[in-house]
């Protein structure tokens, strides 16, 4: 571990990281609390909600650009200047709290983690050409582990910026700032993250649709239409708690015990702590068990929380389920890009894991929109029993494909 954390590339990587989950997540808080404070806070909460997402489906797209890029480094650092350039204009307008104000601040917002797919992309290039094959899963762990520690503590500092300042510009002038932190990260270890130059002759997105099936039967033992239809309601169970969470909150805040910011705080600082154990610890229990059965526990994980929203919404249990469900993405992500990796021609890498992004994320915002609808037409309670519902029919797909 202690050689690995003096290697320069993840030195180089993982400060960069920080620096830019710094931005994005207390952006994130930072514009849900905006969209709190509009009349009508369910629809705006629930826009947010949805859009923060909508970015994953493009990863086919910004792997394959990132595949096609030529000199990545450089387009890496000027993504992260163009970022920093984005909120600094957002600060100019955030002050004026109407609509149309909203979804332009909503728009850059997305636009900046358009940018920041793109890249992610490069960046995993990067890891497959300066990291070797053994130690690719805990590079992957360790850089997700910064991303997810340093959340609720940029979290926090966003929930003090509109509890003492009630400022959303200086909110976004802080972003900015971040992202020149990142940029000037990468600008210092420019040569430790430098790929060696591979690019593809106009790759075409049914190129990597072989490799996708090849790899998926090899590394788990079922068809890629099984495994990533099961990622993808995975994904839809997954990435719906932050929506239905929201929206909860707001519904149970005289019965919380805690603040509306706070309790998302706990929430995702909680999510956090079980993301990193999960990442970095590899002598537990989890770890003897083969990718297959670490997809089962990570379905069950949601399926569990889901069942405590809808039985017993109290804030212990709440955390707890959040806690199981992000140490189980914690193991679960980078096991599985890692065992894959060496499968992958370097010249399709940024395509292949973009293509799967965009696949097992292609449901969710549509999924995210039907469940926030549903919440809202109906109750909480429909919204979760249609959740459980699915999380079961993943589990029982899982099994039925697994045994062929």
């Amino acid at each position: 571990m202690l050689t690995l954390l003096k290697n320069r590339t993840l030195q180089t990587i993982a400060s960069a990281n920080f620096f830019t989950t710094l931005g994005v997540s207390l952006f994130n808080i930072i514009l849900l609390t905006y969209a709190k404070n509009f009349p009508n806070p369910h629809w705006f909460v629930a826009i947010v909600s949805v859009v923060t997402v909508v970015p994953y489906v493009f990863g086919g797209l910004t792997g394959r650009l990132a595949d096609q890029t030529r000199r990545k480094t450089n387009w890496l650092i000027g993504t992260k200047v163009v970022q920093a350039g984005l909120y600094l204009v957002l600060a100019q307008v955030i002050t004026q709290q109407t609509v149309v104000v909203f979804y332009v601040v909503v728009a850059i917002n997305f636009i900046s983690d358009l940018l920041g797919r793109y890249g992610g992309s490069i960046l995993t290039i990067v890891i497959q050409d300066r990291i070797g094959p053994d130690d690719r899963q805990q590079v992957m762990g360790l850089n997700a582990s910064v991303s997810t520690l340093v959340e609720p503590l940029d979290q926090t500092l966003g929930v003090l910026i509109i509890a003492q300042w009630h400022d959303y510009a200086l909110a976004g002038i802080v972003n900015a700032m971040t992202f020149i932190g990142a940029a000037s990260c990468l600008l210092a270890g420019h040569s430790a993250i430098q790929s060696t130059p591979k690019v593809a002759g106009r790759p075409r997105h049914i190129e990597a649709w072989p490799v996708i099936q090849r790899v998926m039967l090899t590394t788990t033992r079922m068809g890629a239409v099984s495994y990533l239809g099961i990622l993808m309601i995975l994904n839809v169970a997954t990435m719906s708690i932050d929506a239905i969470l929201n929206l909860m909150f707001i519904d149970l805040a005289s019965r919380m015990p805690v603040s509306y910011s706070v309790a998302i705080l706990m929430v995702n600082v909680v999510f956090v702590t079980g993301s990193v154990l999960g990442g970095i610890t590899k002598n537990t229990w989890f770890d003897r068990l083969s990718l297959f059965q670490l997809l089962l526990a990570a379905i069950l994980a949601p399926m569990l929380t889901y069942v405590i929203l809808l039985v017993v919404p109290q804030l212990i249990l709440i955390l707890g389920g959040m806690f199981a469900v992000g140490f189980m993405s914690g193991k679960l992500d980078p096991k599985m890009f890692a065992i894959m990796m060496p499968q992958i021609d370097p010249l399709l890498t940024g395509t292949v894991f973009g293509t799967i992004s965009s696949i097992v994320t292609l449901a969710a915002p549509v999924g995210s929109v039907g469940i926030v609808l549903l919440y809202n037409l109906v109750g909480a309670t429909a919204a979760c029993s249609v959740v459980i519902g699915m999380s079961a029919l993943a589990l029982i797909w899982a099994v039925m494909a697994h045994r062929q």
